[in-house]
């Protein structure tokens, strides 16, 4: 079966105007939208910071095979409470939250007291660490271990001036590398078009191309 394709967020400006999302789509019903078309997405830090959003009920806007990772926010947070709240929403996330993700950059910058606050609040779900620059397979935050075969994920980069031919045979050799590095034949269950930006026309062909190569 095909992986499943999603996108680092859903709130791009640059999908709205009907390039993606209707000019008359009230902004509350954009995830519901989305995920019509598209059956995973990462939740950024960002959209549980600025806007009150962790108030937002996800999974009434989402069907029951919709599934969320979540990039835990840490610049911000300062108290276990803050800490405890996340895990809350987490948590009403149930079977549909796949993995709480942590940069791993920010990851080393930690104290030790949040790396401990971390480690208590989330301990209830799977935690995986990225690297946020480079197309990178998740490994496990702690012992740096991939996770186990067809439960791997993939953050992926890519934009318009890359071809589909170049983003093709790019995918084809990250999937080997990820088979060399387990013990069993690789499978990448998750993938996630990640940037500050993401191409919408780009995410629509990911899709097709993963459905071609049967990946």
């Amino acid at each position: 079966m095909s992986c499943v394709i999603g996108s680092w967020g859903w709130r791009h400006p640059e999908w709205d105007d009907d390039v993606f999302y209707p000019h008359d789509l009230p902004r509350e019903w954009r995830l519901s939208y989305y995920a019509n078309e598209f059956h995973l997405v990462m939740v950024p830090a960002a959209y549980w910071l600025a806007d009150g959003s962790t108030e937002e009920d996800w999974l009434d806007d989402v069907s029951g095979v919709f599934t969320f990772y979540i990039d835990w926010p840490f610049l911000q947070l300062s108290d276990l409470a803050a800490y405890e709240n996340c895990a809350q929403q987490c948590l009403s996330l149930g079977q549909q939250l796949a993995a709480v993700l942590v940069d791993g950059d920010i990851w080393q910058k930690l104290s030790a007291e949040q790396k401990q606050w971390f480690k208590a609040v989330t301990e209830p779900f799977r935690r995986l660490q990225y690297n946020a620059v480079t197309d990178a397979e998740f490994a496990a935050v702690y012992d740096d271990q991939l996770a186990a075969a067809g439960e791997q994920l993939l953050l992926l980069h890519s934009d318009s001036n890359e071809s589909l031919r170049e983003l093709g045979g790019r995918l084809n050799q990250l999937l080997q590398t990820a088979a060399q590095k387990t013990d069993e034949a690789a499978h990448i269950k998750h993938i996630i078009l990640s940037g500050q930006s993401v191409d919408i026309q780009r995410l629509k062909e990911l899709d097709t191309l993963v459905t071609l190569l049967n990946i």
